[in-house]
């Protein structure tokens, strides 16, 4: 049987989803996925582009909806006439759908199709398989696309309604007592379950997320709230709010804070945005729960477990006094949420809750 010599790269993945499924699944996955690498889809149709920056890099020559996308590929910005061709194909499996992505004449790209093209096809996609596939890129990837920097369908079903953190939520709006006359900031909203709660309040509020799925979330869960102009829900970082000195009376973070790089540097931002007064509530969880249901491996092994004095002097050289931790009874505002009978147990006890109160000073 003859070589193909052309360059030719293929992959496939069998999936037990529908060709429709796979289809819709795999197209929003993509446009997110450009999107953390600076580039994006800009229409879902013949004569759509994928851009680069503003450098078109594909245009699309056939749209065939559930089935197949082909598109002109663009690799060298430098050299316009260089191009391949890649398709994406979708087509039904014992049980499920394949979904296969081929490039083509990627041997002329490269400028050979024998040592060089087998060199690129190592380090460019071997090696970025084999890497993606073992323990600390997996463990990376689950940890961010289930709690980190949560996404995908099976996150957005989640955090819509996220049941299991709803005693944390109940701890905090107990603590932080809104006003109609607050200003609440909440650091890594989700998918704005707590939000809508907060503003039954009558308060306003601004929240970020380095998550562009879940801000997504938050902004269709709470669009009458944006609409009124109660609420602002943007991409952002803790350690880089984009908000003015002295913003807000509140800020509130759940669920956040042992995941954050440099906790002092968000600390300083969040007391920066607040105003002379402002309150601070955080819940955490503590090295109780390593482990447990609640942080779970492949996450405990990239959360960071604070212990009370070291998160009191954190709080308090960002610039924070009166500062002072708790560890609530979760198990009545558990029952209150209508977390299931049977998982109940998961919030009796204290020690596994951290609840930091503080004020700026």
């Amino acid at each position: 049987m003859p070589v193909d010599v052309t360059g030719t790269v293929r992959t496939s993945v069998d999936v037990a989803l529908t060709p429709k499924q796979a289809f819709d699944n795999l197209l929003d996955e993509i446009k997110l996925a450009l999107m953390d690498r600076g580039m994006k889809l800009d229409s879902e149709s013949v004569g759509g582009r994928i851009l680069e920056g503003d450098v078109e890099v594909g245009a699309i020559k056939e749209w065939v909806a559930d089935e197949r996308i082909s598109i002109i590929w663009h690799p060298k910005s430098w050299d316009k006439t260089t191009t391949s061709e890649l398709t994406i194909l979708i087509s039904a499996s014992d049980g499920g759908a394949t979904v296969a992505i081929e490039q083509r004449d990627w041997g002329r790209v490269v400028g050979d199709d024998g040592a060089e093209l087998l060199g690129w096809f190592a380090k460019e996609v071997a090696s970025s398989l084999l890497s993606a596939s073992a323990p600390n890129r997996l463990g990376d990837w689950i940890t961010d696309r289930r709690a980190r920097s949560p996404s995908g369908a099976q996150s957005r079903d989640f955090y819509r309604n996220p049941v299991y953190h709803w005693p944390n939520f109940l701890a905090i709006l107990d603590t932080l007592a809104l006003r109609p006359d607050d200003h609440l900031l909440e650091v890594g909203c989700g998918g704005g379950a707590f939000l809508s709660e907060a503003l039954k309040s009558g308060c306003r509020a601004s929240a970020v997320d380095h998550s562009l799925d879940m801000v997504r979330l938050a902004s269709e869960v709470n669009r009458e709230s944006i609409a009124k102009g109660r609420l602002r829900v943007e991409v952002g970082e803790a350690d880089e709010l984009p908000y003015q000195d002295g913003s807000f009376t509140c800020a509130v973070m759940t669920g956040v804070f042992n995941f954050i790089a440099d906790p002092l540097e968000a600390l300083k931002e969040v007391c920066r945005v607040l105003g002379k007064g402002g309150r601070l509530v955080i819940f955490s969880g503590t090295k109780e729960l390593r482990g447990t249901p609640a942080a779970p491996e492949p996450a405990a092994s990239r959360l960071h477990f604070y212990e009370d004095s070291e998160i009191e002097d954190l709080a308090r050289r960002a610039g924070f006094h009166a500062v002072k931790v708790e560890h609530p009874s979760l198990l009545e505002n558990a029952k209150k949420a209508g977390v299931p009978e049977a998982d109940l147990g998961l919030f009796r006890g204290t020690s596994g809750s951290q609840l930091v109160v503080a004020r700026k000073v």
